[in-house]
């Protein structure tokens, strides 16, 4: 009778390996990415909450969220990125964006974001 080997062998090991690394290195290229989103996301929030009911004007608007991505040293986007737009209720605050980071040679990782809050008169 043969006896049933088990257990991975050194190739399949190594192909392993490499499909984790390669996983977590993509991982680790995201992270600054998604870091920076949560402070845009922060910033259209606090925004909100500080105009919502005080019936601002767009610059009012526009002006609170420089403020904000300065503060937070946001880079990726700027205040006039930020599309404010006039509804019955109020403003329609949205950002729409993708940002990229180079992940091996020139292969990128692309992540898209949208995002939007209303601000109410």
């Amino acid at each position: 009778m043969r006896n049933k080997q088990q257990g991975m062998t050194a190739i399949g090991f190594v192909i392993m390996a490499v499909i984790v690394a390669l996983i977590g290195f993509a991982g680790l290229k995201l992270t600054p990415v998604y870091l920076e989103h949560m402070k845009i996301v922060s910033t259209l929030n606090d925004v909100k909450e500080q105009l919502d009911g005080q019936n601002p004007s767009i610059q009012e608007i526009r002006s609170s969220i420089n403020k904000r991505l300065v503060i937070e040293m946001v880079t990726t986007v700027k205040a006039r990125d930020f599309k404010i737009k006039k509804t019955e209720a109020g403003y329609d605050v949205r950002i729409q964006y993708e940002n990229r980071t180079q992940y091996v040679a020139n292969l990128y990782l692309v992540a898209v974001f949208n995002n939007v809050v209303g601000i109410r008169r």
